[in-house]
């Protein structure tokens, strides 16, 4: 069986991956076998009412009783909800049987880059017949449908350490020196522990959530090894590695004419520059891209750093591929496209005349009037050239991808060292993917 989980967590209150970890720590404290790593399944990072980073959660076990498992999860949830102060929307879905059905599967893309309503999710889950369980509204049943369905062909790790209660409302002590090195030892098996641009740490969240770390990667044995090499300064509960989408590009699949983006869907265009970019004040880039059906706005924000020194060398004519997330239009501003990242497919030339060099002296000659060619100042000599001399523009930027630095990264942002990577390996299953400190 497949049960699902979404929206436990509030903006000030818990996490929905420490609700499953304790879900998990109770069937295992049952003896319930699981037939492969939980799951992390980053939805549509767009959605504007997400919490956080739009994550949804899920487990495969094998089992004789699934109601008693679909009791512990309401259990484990309802007292999430009630520490949320009923300010979250958790859902729970459970399928029962090896194989998904595929439009549960293709209801879990779309649910990648599209906005998806809660009465379709509804009808499938009416449909085939799933048993779920809300609180406080409906909503979360998209993320947990969702996440429960997705297949996760393409897929990373992470190794999530989880604080002890005590500790919720003090600082983080992980030493940031160990994180540093052990970035360092472990890439490029790791990814975006620790940004050198910005000199930020990155597995550290900072709000009130019971997460101490989180470490990603594309091997569960080397997530072990990269958390030894933390020094960590207070006491860890428990560590949970999941497997996820995040790092995959996994929001970015679809290609769309410019015509068909609508506000909040991540997409991926080609297109031609239409004109050159320009800064706005608070050091936001934009520029225009068009193709045969439309145009529109794109958009590198500050936080993005040296990324939009690179959209700033764009010229029109440029053709680029670009991916991201749609920000819907306000009453100052059209509908915009928020660039993650950028591919560089053809670099339009450009050109600018000179006069011609005298060949003694070497300094450029003056005209002598319209088609009475040039002459040197300096040394008097002549030519019968007319035209001015045409030359190149060199280009600071070159045809390739380009992205942010990490601390720009979405969860879903493919790391520049995996898109050679095949990511839809599966190491064997460890089954100490679970520790109790």
């Amino acid at each position: 069986m497949q049960l699902g989980l979404d929206d436990v967590d509030s903006p000030n209150y818990g996490c929905t991956t420490f609700s499953l970890s304790l879900i998990i720590k109770e069937l295992l404290e049952k003896k319930t076998e699981f037939l492969d790593y939980p799951r992390l399944v980053r939805l549509n990072p767009n959605i504007p009412w997400k919490t956080r980073g739009n994550g949804a959660l899920s487990i495969i076990v094998k089992c004789n009783d699934p109601e008693s498992i679909f009791e512990t999860a309401k259990k484990i949830v309802y007292q999430h909800y009630l520490g949320a102060e009923r300010k979250s929307t958790p859902a729970i879905v459970m399928h029962e049987g090896e194989q998904i059905e595929s439009e549960l599967e293709r209801f879990s893309e779309e649910a990648l880059y599209k906005v998806i309503s809660v009465k379709k999710a509804t009808v499938l889950l009416d449909q085939y017949h799933l048993k779920y369980q809300t609180y406080g509204g409906q909503i979360g049943l998209i993320g947990a449908l969702a996440g429960l369905a997705c297949p996760l062909i393409d897929h990373t790790y992470e190794i999530i350490g989880y604080r002890v209660n005590q500790n919720l409302s003090k600082a983080r002590k992980v030493d940031p020196e160990s994180i540093i090195e052990m970035s360092n030892k472990t890439f490029p098996f790791t990814y975006n522990n620790y940004d050198p641009l910005t000199r930020r740490i990155l597995i550290t969240p900072h709000g009130p959530d019971p997460i101490l770390f989180g470490i990603r990667g594309i091997e569960p044995s080397k997530l072990i090894g990269a958390y030894s090499y933390l020094k960590i300064r207070e006491k860890l509960s428990h560590y949970v590695i999941f497997k996820t989408n995040q790092g995959t590009n996994a929001h970015l699949k679809h290609y769309f004419k410019i015509k068909d983006i609508k506000p909040y869907y991540s997409v991926k265009v080609q297109g031609n520059v239409k004109d050159s970019p320009n800064i706005k004040e608070g050091g936001h880039v934009f520029f225009a891209l068009e193709d045969k059906t439309a145009s529109v706005i794109c958009a590198a924000y500050e936080p993005t750093k040296t990324f939009r020194n690179t959209i700033l060398e764009l010229r029109s004519g440029d053709q680029i591929e670009v991916g991201g997330g749609i920000r819907p239009p306000t009453k100052k501003d059209p509908m915009a496209l928020n660039i993650e990242y950028l591919r560089i497919l053809y670099l339009a030339e450009e050109y600018k005349y000179e006069n011609p060099i005298c060949p003694a002296c070497n300094r450029h000659m003056k005209s002598l009037g319209k088609n009475q060619g040039y002459k040197c100042e300096k040394c008097k000599t002549k030519t019968l050239q007319t035209q001015k001399n045409k030359k190149l523009i060199p280009r600071n930027i070159h045809k390739g991808l380009y992205l942010p630095p990490p601390s720009a990264h979405r969860h879903l942002t493919k790391p520049e060292q995996y898109y050679d990577t095949n990511l839809q390996t599966n190491p064997p299953f460890n089954k100490d993917f679970f520790k109790i400190f």
